[in-house]
């Protein structure tokens, strides 16, 4: 409405950043807005992408909205700082469609108010039962959508083949996608339009979730409220788009074929599996898709851009997670206000219950402060990364000391564009063969192990690559290896003997540091191993742990039966 745009206008006139939620009233307001001004595209979807798999461009009308809708979000798109990609899917899709660099793009999930309610106990599960008239001992299975063509095809698609199937089974089709369907089975329930009470209740019905979704794009809200109210999911690809769980396992991704999901429903009848996936699932969506942490970490993203608007991006963004180390950080924040090199700043990823005391402090550098609950190295570096503004993203331990010319001699390796990333020196103070220490050190392991205490990366290769696999998190393991070898194949990463950081020995009489706690983590072995056999079969036999290691071939076993990988001919004949 022409009231709406004058609205528009008058905030665009005082904001200093302006957000725009969907690419719609761009053209109408882009002549208001100042060189200056911070733009940001938040996308919820690719636009282009998603009208093309939904308008009929044989109808001229139609194929109008496209082209209209394809040049509003180029053109917004290209004006806009940032873009806030839903996923790292549509990130990718961005950069391919429109030729957007990934270095402005960052992955932003959807999510929902996840704290607002709680997975039902069992007295409340059959008092929802009992007021919808359903069977207290029946498996449930509930999906949910809006009146719109992917999700009726879904439902279709459980109505009509897996419902007759499995009469013991209830199927409930909740929301307005059940304005458009009909089933006469017994064992279909219909609700309609629920508000968001009906809908709690439904959902307190419910053993496991289904999405089997075939199309559409960006992520799939409905998929946090499943995971929210602990309910497993089994969905497609398509329906778990965007979602990344890490190590967690809450639901069963298959292919849209009746025989597939009804083998993963009859799995799920199994009250244990059901629980320790909903779980899983809570834990989850509390990470990483609740909108209580996600406004949090998008507030200091915004803060942080809004300090520098105007200005030239800086060269380095030093990324630090840390973790109940406020004294080894106060070292490093040392280390780093005498660095020769002045372009950079510090991202500082904080996991500790109490924040740190000079959070507030000016060191002669930007700082942002970010005091995250969740724990996880992983989670943090990505964290840090997203709210990174740098040209270069610089990973560093909070326990480390990084040498006074530590980033001006990175500098010199970053002017060769053919240049990724770079695996700077750490050495450490005690040999591999100090029984009392645990050296932390990349010597004689450069171009193969790869170590996050001095790892540096373009912030566009970052971003494309979509950061580090938290599949390797809980605990933190083999993540920058992996990360590395992913490097590897975008472009060089030179090993810089001059660009030095040290990182004190861990005494082994630390519970963590111990042998015995230390072999556990290579569980981790078998992710890297499906994910790069031949790298890791070459990092195998460098580091030699099966000869030299107690207690690793145990774990390394361990870590291939419980992620039913089989385990290669050479490794099954060394052990």
């Amino acid at each position: 409405s022409q009231n709406y745009i004058i609205e528009a206008l008058k905030q665009i006139g005082n904001a200093d950043i302006i957000i725009f939620s969907h690419p719609w009233i761009y053209p109408l307001v882009k002549d208001s807005l100042r060189p200056t001004q911070i733009v940001i595209y938040e996308s919820h979807n690719v636009e282009g992408y998603l009208r093309t798999n939904l308008l009929d461009v044989n109808n001229l009308i139609q194929k109008d909205v496209l082209n209209r809708v394809v040049q509003d979000e180029y053109d917004l798109g290209c004006r806009a700082d940032w873009i806030l990609a839903c996923s790292h899917e549509d990130l990718l899709r961005f950069n391919r469609i429109y030729d957007f660099s990934p270095e402005k793009i960052r992955v932003i999930p959807n999510g929902i108010m996840a704290f607002t309610n709680s997975p039902p106990t069992t007295p409340i599960k059959l008092d929802a039962r009992l007021k919808f008239n359903i069977n207290s001992d029946a498996l449930v299975a509930i999906f949910i959508g809006s009146n719109y063509d992917p999700n009726i095809e879904a439902a279709q698609f459980i109505i009509q083949r897996i419902a007759p199937l499995m009469p013991e089974v209830i199927f409930i089709i909740a929301g307005g996608v059940g304005q458009n369907i009909f089933s006469n089975l017994n064992n279909i329930k219909i609700t309609g339009v629920l508000d968001e009470a009906e809908k709690s209740h439904w959902y307190h019905t419910a053993d496991i979730a289904l999405n089997p979704m075939m199309s559409g794009s960006g992520t799939n809200i409905k998929m946090f409220e499943f995971l929210s109210y602990a309910l497993p999911v089994i969905t497609t690809a398509i329906g778990a788009r965007g979602i990344e769980c890490g190590a967690l396992k809450p639901f069963i991704v298959c292919e849209a074929k009746v025989e597939l999901f009804v083998e993963s429903i009859n799995s799920l009848k199994d009250y244990d599996i059901r629980n320790n996936m909903g779980i899983e699932g809570r834990k989850c969506v509390e990470n990483n898709y609740s909108w209580e942490r996600i406004s949090n970490q998008l507030g200091i993203f915004l803060k942080s851009r809004k300090q520098i608007a105007g200005q030239s991006k800086p060269m380095f963004s030093v990324v630090v997670p840390t973790y109940e180390r406020h004294l080894q950080l106060d070292n490093l924040i040392s280390c780093l206000q005498n660095q020769v090199e002045r372009d950079f700043e510090v991202i500082l990823v904080d996991q500790s219950i109490n924040k740190w005391k000079n959070s507030d402090v000016s060191f002669g550098f930007p700082l942002t402060y970010f005091h995250s609950p969740i724990k996880g190295a992983i989670s943090a570096r990505n964290a840090g990364a997203t709210i990174a503004q740098g040209l270069i993203i610089a990973f560093i331990d909070d326990d480390c000391e990084p040498d006074i010319n530590w980033l001006l001699n990175a500098r010199q390796y970053f002017l060769d564009n053919s240049v990724v990333g770079l695996e700077g020196f750490i050495f450490s103070n005690c040999s591999h063969n100090d029984p009392e220490f645990r050296p932390v050190t990349n010597e004689n392991f450069e171009g193969i192990g790869f170590m996050t205490a001095n790892l540096m990366v373009r912030s566009v290769v970052f971003q494309f690559l979509g950061g580090f696999d938290l599949q390797f998190d809980n605990p933190h393991f083999r993540e920058d290896t992996d990360f590395g070898w992913r490097l590897q194949e975008v472009g060089e990463i030179p090993y810089a003997k001059n660009v030095k950081v040290f990182h004190p020995a861990q005494s082994r009489l630390i519970e963590r540091e111990s042998e015995l706690a230390r072999s556990k983590f290579f569980k981790k072995d078998a992710l890297l191993y499906k994910k790069h056999p031949l790298k890791y079969k070459e990092l195998f036999h460098k580091e030699a742990h099966y000869k030299n290691t107690k207690y690793f071939i145990e774990n390394l076993l361990i870590g291939f039966k419980s992620n039913n990988i089989e385990i290669p001919i050479w490794l099954r004949e060394l052990t």
